[in-house]
C-alpha cells in the first residue's frame, strides 16, 4: 500500500508544488484503499468543513469570554440585525434552524440572563414579541466585533482577489441548494 504522503502527492496542490495540507494527506489516503472511489469532492467539502471547525473553535474561545455560546450568540446577532431589533419566536426559528421547544428553552435562558424580554404583541395578545434589552444589545456588539476579528484571522492569507473568488464560489453552491434568500 503506497504512503499517505505518496498518494496525497497526486492531489492537485502537490502537483503545482504546493505543500500538502491535512486533506491532501486524508486523500491519499482513501485512494490508496479504495483506488476505485472518486474522492474529489472531498477536496472541497472537507476543507470547508475543516475551515469550519477552526473557525468554530476560536469563534467558542471567544464567545465564552462574554458568557455567550454559539447558539446564544446567534439569536442574539438575529435579533441584532433585525432593523426593530425585535422579533417573534416563529422568526427566530426560521432564522436560527431550531425547533419550537428549542427555541423555547433558549427565549428562557436568555431571558433570565437579562438579554432579552418577553411581551405580548399589543395588536395581537397571541404573539409574543422578543426584543433586545440593553444589556443584549451590548453583549452582542461586543461579542460580534470579536467575532469578527476571528473571521479575518482566518481568511488572512487570501488576496483581495482570492477573497472574492472564494465568496462567489461559496455563494453559487449555497444558492444552488437553498435557492435565493427572501428578504422582508
Amino acid at each position: 500500500m503506497e504512503s499517505a504522503h505518496a498518494a496525497g502527492e497526486q492531489t492537485a496542490g502537490k502537483r503545482h508544488g504546493e505543500p500538502l495540507d491535512a486533506i491532501d494527506e486524508m486523500i491519499g489516503l482513501w485512494r490508496a484503499c479504495l483506488p476505485e472511489a472518486e474522492v474529489r469532492s472531498l477536496e472541497v467539502v472537507s476543507r470547508m468543513l475543516r475551515i469550519t471547525r477552526l473557525f468554530d473553535r476560536d469563534r467558542d474561545k471567544t464567545l465564552s469570554r462574554f458568557g455567550l455560546e454559539p447558539w446564544s450568540f446567534d439569536m442574539l446577532a438575529a435579533l441584532r440585525r433585525d432593523p426593530r431589533q425585535r422579533s417573534t419566536p416563529g422568526d427566530l426559528m426560521a432564522a436560527t434552524l431550531v425547533t419550537s421547544g428549542t427555541m423555547t428553552t433558549r427565549l428562557k435562558s436568555l431571558e433570565h440572563r437579562g438579554w432579552i424580554t418577553r411581551t405580548p404583541d399589543p395588536d395581537d395578545r397571541r404573539i409574543v414579541v422578543v426584543e433586545l434589552t440593553t444589556a443584549g444589545r451590548k453583549v452582542t456588539d461586543e461579542a460580534f466585533g470579536e467575532v469578527l476579528s476571528c473571521q479575518r484571522e482566518l481568511i488572512r492569507s487570501l488576496s483581495a482577489e482570492e477573497f472574492r473568488a472564494a465568496a462567489q464560489i461559496l455563494k453559487k453552491i449555497l444558492l444552488d441548494h437553498e435557492g435565493p434568500a427572501r428578504l422582508p
